[in-house]
C-alpha cells in the first residue's frame, strides 16, 4: 500500500494508472483460479465470488482501458516510468500472494 500511496503522491496520472493496474489484474486472475477450484461451502465464498465475478471483471477491463488511454499521450521517458511502476507493483503483489501461500511472516 505504501508503494501505491507514494506513487500517487509523486508521479503523474499515467504512472499511477500503471502502478494500480497489477492489483486489479492479479486479483482477478487469483479470484478466477480459486473460483475454479473452490467448494461451494468455502468460508471465503463471498471474497471468491467478488473477485471472480462479472462486476469486478468490468472494473478490471475499465482499469486496463484507463491505463492504455493514459499511455497514449506520454513520451518515452514517462512510458518507461509506467513500465517500472507496473513491474514494481507486480513484484509487490507477487510477494503478497507468495507470502500467504508459504504462510510467511512479514519482517517488521
Amino acid at each position: 500500500m505504501n508503494y501505491l500511496l507514494a506513487t500517487a503522491y509523486a508521479e503523474p496520472f499515467p504512472v499511477v494508472c500503471a502502478a494500480l493496474l497489477p492489483c486489479f489484474w492479479i486479483y482477478k486472475a487469483v479470484g478466477d483460479d480459486i473460483f475454479a477450484r473452490a467448494q461451494p461451502d468455502n468460508p471465503y465464498r463471498a471474497w471468491i465470488d467478488t473477485y471472480a465475478g462479472a462486476d469486478f471483471a468490468e472494473a478490471v477491463a475499465a482499469m486496463i482501458a484507463a491505463a492504455d488511454r493514459a499511455a497514449q499521450d506520454v513520451g518515452a521517458g514517462e512510458r518507461a516510468r509506467m513500465h517500472r511502476a507496473f513491474t514494481q507493483a507486480t513484484r509487490l503483489e507477487w510477494m503478497f500472494w507468495d507470502s500467504a501461500y508459504r504462510d510467511a511472516a512479514w519482517p517488521l
